[in-house]
């Protein structure tokens, strides 16, 4: 999905220039990457990212935040534009995939499962970049969770 996101970023008028908009860099826990909006700058995380397929959903994961700013024009400073973001980044970019949940990370579940997955990554995600609290984070996700699910742009759909 790499490809797909460059191509609709280029359609808005964002194009990414590997070498202005992408470093790798170590970083600290279990972070794999970041989209800093103030730098238009996608990061990866040298340290953690052990495979390709490990790499190209980072990137597209962070290529639906730069996405997003560049259609929407988010604040990063405002928590419900990034639960919003991070929902959407959970939902199309894999990170939810039934396969991935059920057989890489052991988190089984059929009944709403992808709804449940994208909450969780979403929370965790703002967690992990703001000093909130969980219930803060969690109330916040949910406020915004129905629009920012079912808005599947670029994708006609959530992808399989």
């Amino acid at each position: 999905y790499v490809r797909f996101m460059l191509n609709a970023m280029s359609k808005l008028g964002c194009n990414i220039d590997d070498a202005k908009h992408t470093v790798c860099e170590p970083c600290n826990g279990k972070l794999l990457g970041g989209f800093d909006p103030d730098k238009k700058e996608m990061f990866l995380c040298e340290n953690t990212i052990y495979n390709q397929q490990a790499m190209d959903d980072v990137l597209t994961h962070e290529l639906i935040h730069a996405y997003d700013y560049c259609r929407v024009k988010y604040d990063p400073d405002n928590l419900k534009h990034l639960a919003c973001t991070e929902i959407r980044a959970a939902n199309l970019s894999g990170d939810c995939f039934f396969w991935k949940e059920n057989i890489g990370r052991f988190q089984f579940g059929w009944k709403a499962h992808q709804q449940k997955c994208v909450k969780t990554r979403a929370v965790n995600s703002i967690l992990a970049v703001r000093n909130v609290s969980r219930q803060r984070a969690e109330e916040t996700v949910d406020s915004v969770f129905d629009a920012c699910f079912n808005d599947t742009d670029p994708f006609e759909r959530i992808p399989p």
